[in-house]
């Protein structure tokens, strides 16, 4: 995140001009909301290959576990 994307989002917290004026407590919890959107959105982004691969096995123990249980079943 750099100066200008820190400036943007307190604009859209209700910041005048990314200077802090009096909006009170909203503001402040806007902005911080806005903040952590947007550092989610690029870990996640930054982190989707491994993600993904993560994915991918939890799916393939399911289907392992799955199978488990089927053939035990049907002993």
């Amino acid at each position: 995140m750099n100066r200008e994307d820190i400036i943007r989002m307190a604009r859209e917290a209700g910041f005048a001009d990314g200077v802090v004026d009096v909006v009170g407590f909203e503001g402040f919890a806007n902005f911080a909301a806005l903040v952590a959107a947007h550092e989610r959105e690029r870990i996640i982004a930054a982190n989707a290959p491994e993600i993904e691969k993560v994915n991918e096995y939890i799916k393939a123990l399911e289907n392992s576990i799955a199978t488990v249980i089927r053939a035990r079943e049907e002993k």
